[in-house]
């Protein structure tokens, strides 16, 4: 559960808010300003992601040093500050969840953009997108044990980006999910109930990764 696949499908259309008719240059410039606001977008929502996922044998940070937790959390408190503006509420949030989290995740993810919108002074953009996220998940505690869960969560996005100090960022974000059940890539798996973490990863790990994607896309 260590390597972990990001499927990106970048389909969408890339469209201006304010039309430019000045010529190829003109042209050339905002569309690689879109995808520059893509990349800021995909960045937000990977940071997001990655609350609490620490590489740890037991899947609860306890049992790292106090060193790996500190520099854990400074590399993605870094993160957050460079994938979302000042105002945005979910700044701190982020921050302060990833000290408490205790779950592990394995994921994949596939985005469809439908439209990048770029306002007249290129301060401002509009990300329109769909999500696909297919988890491998494990939860639990060495008390009740732990569990395998492949949940599928399904995302209609409208994003609003900010340029702070010349890069874009994150400000504010609308979405709609819809919670899929769990695909039935391995029903046996998610039944068990596992004593340990590293019992119930192995069973993960024994999950067909490519057969799980497979029926989650279409589920």
């Amino acid at each position: 559960m260590n390597n972990r696949r990001i499927w990106f499908r970048l389909g969408g259309v890339l469209a201006a808010a304010a039309v430019c008719t000045g010529g190829a240059a003109v042209v050339s410039d905002r569309a690689q300003e879109a995808k520059n606001v893509q990349r800021a977008f995909l960045g937000a929502m990977e940071t997001q992601m990655q609350i609490g996922c620490y590489p740890s044998e037991t899947g609860s940070p306890a049992d790292l040093t106090e060193r790996e937790r500190t520099e854990l959390q400074t590399a993605y408190t870094s993160r957050v500050e460079q994938y979302y503006t000042e105002e945005n509420p979910c700044r701190k949030r982020y921050i302060a969840l990833n000290e408490d989290f205790l779950t592990a995740y394995d994921s994949d993810v596939e985005y469809s953009f439908d439209s990048v919108r770029l306002y007249a002074d290129r301060m401002t953009a509009v990300v329109q997108a769909q999500t696909v996220v297919w988890d491998k998940r494990i939860s639990g505690n060495p008390e009740q044990g732990f569990s395998v869960e492949l949940p599928v969560d399904r995302d209609t996005i409208t994003a609003t980006m900010k340029k702070e100090n010349g890069v874009w960022k994150l400000d504010s974000i609308d979405s709609q999910i819809s919670l899929s059940a769990a695909v039935s890539a391995d029903d046996e798996v998610c039944r068990e109930r596992y004593p340990t973490f590293e019992t119930a990863r192995q069973a993960a790990d024994s999950i067909d990764d490519q057969a799980y994607i497979k029926e989650a896309r279409f589920a």
